[in-house]
């Protein structure tokens, strides 16, 4: 028989996070030891215990005697844990006795743990009496598992189960990475929704709307800021950013007919939270018309740029704004952004939420003038007089002599 224990070592040490010399140190062994260990060499026999018990498993599977057995039995246990098909509280009753059997078998198993979640959560009769078993298999997963549908799933279990402070405390001790923090919100609405806080429930719906809504105005913008930061704010004549005006042109127009949309009175004036980012569309399509050919339909953008900019610059800084659509997101207000370089979704009650967007609301007097003279896209009408006369207003709108 063919022993597994280098393997297991490597696989169970890089589970855990920890360096050759971390372990040596639990162990009371040196890093060398640790070292030769991996490389294909054996612990002593009496230190196999030792080792096992550290890592939380039997030495049976330290020396990879039952991998195949392990794996089998698992691979039973989700065949059999599915094949309960009802969807009632006594199916999930049995899925739950079944997960119990297991996580107290195989302790480190996530595709284990993540069952008995799932079990628990879908019968809140016994959510109360299991909750302590919820948090600590949450703990493990979010310590040791890799598995991205794991963790998202660990976390929307925190979310059904836990009171409002102890899931602050709990989802803010995670290492969650950026997918699983713009989750929460989602998983915190079905949770509102499951324990009938209906007032809170669509003040969240309201807020993840806009969240989302926001997302899919910035996206795009994000490939200009990202470039421009590695560049100083030089991007060459070839960024891809400008490679397909005939698209960019179409994808800035889209967006603002959207935002037409929302002007309560139906006079197509943006609200005022959205006329910096719809000024800035305006700019960019300008630019990837004339960038196509379509040069008259790009200088008649271009003007229009100028005083959708100066309205949004005199806005003060921190002044909360009407973001309109109010059936859609509710009395959501967004702050300009200030000092403090943050921008906050605001509800009527004075809270506010985060939100990742600030680039969607960072447009500054001297855009028109950077435009007209860093993107390509102007390079063939530099010589039209319509341009030097645009060129020298964006020079005053950006106070540059």
């Amino acid at each position: 028989m063919e022993l597994k224990i280098p393997e297991v070592i490597l696989k169970k040490r890089r589970e855990k996070k920890l360096t050759q010399e971390e372990l040596a140190a639990a162990l009371g062994v040196s890093a060398q030891a640790v070292s030769n260990w991996e490389r294909g060499g054996y612990p002593d026999i009496t230190l196999l215990p030792k080792i096992a018990a550290f890592f939380e498993i039997t030495v049976d599977e330290l020396i990879g005697s039952d991998a195949v057995t392990r794996e089998e039995d698992i691979r039973s246990f989700t065949d059999r844990y599915w094949s309960k098909t009802s969807s009632s509280s006594e199916g999930w009753i049995k899925r739950l006795t079944l997960a119990k059997e297991y996580y107290e078998k195989y302790p480190q198993d996530y595709q284990v743990m993540n069952c008995l979640g799932q079990a628990i959560v879908n019968n809140m009769d016994v959510l109360a009496e299991n909750h302590t078993l919820l948090c600590e298999i949450h703990e493990k997963i979010m310590e040791g598992c890799t598995d991205e549908s794991y963790r998202r799933d660990s976390i929307h279990f925190m979310c059904y189960a836990c009171t409002d402070e102890e899931l602050a405390d709990r989802i803010g001790k995670s290492e969650l990475d950026w997918s699983e923090a713009v989750a929460i919100g989602e998983l915190e609405e079905e949770r509102f929704l499951l324990h009938k806080r209906y007032e809170e429930y669509y003040s969240q719906r309201n807020r993840n709307d806009l969240q989302i809504f926001m997302q899919y105005l910035g996206r795009n913008n994000m490939n200009y800021y990202r470039m421009s930061s590695s560049m100083n704010g030089e991007l060459p004549d070839d960024a891809f950013v400008y490679a397909e005006p005939e698209r960019t042109a179409a994808w800035e127009k889209h967006k603002m007919r959207l935002l037409e949309n929302f002007d309560p009175t139906g006079g197509n004036v943006v609200p005022e939270a959205w006329c910096g980012c719809y000024a800035e569309f305006c700019l960019k399509a300008a630019g990837a018309s004339i960038g196509c050919g379509r040069t008259e339909e790009g200088f008649a953008l271009l003007e229009s740029a100028f005083p959708l900019y100066e309205r949004w610059l005199n806005i003060p800084d921190g002044k909360k704004m009407e973001v309109g659509c109010p059936d859609v997101f509710g009395s959501a207000m967004i702050n300009k952004w200030d000092d403090s370089h943050c921008i906050y979704i605001w509800q009527a009650d004075g809270s506010k939420t985060w939100t990742p967007y600030l680039w969607l609301f960072w447009q500054l007097k001297g855009d028109i003038c950077h435009g007209m003279t860093k993107w390509p896209w102007f390079d063939t009408v530099k010589e039209d007089p319509r341009y030097r006369a645009l060129l020298e207003r964006a020079k005053k709108l950006a106070e540059i002599e």
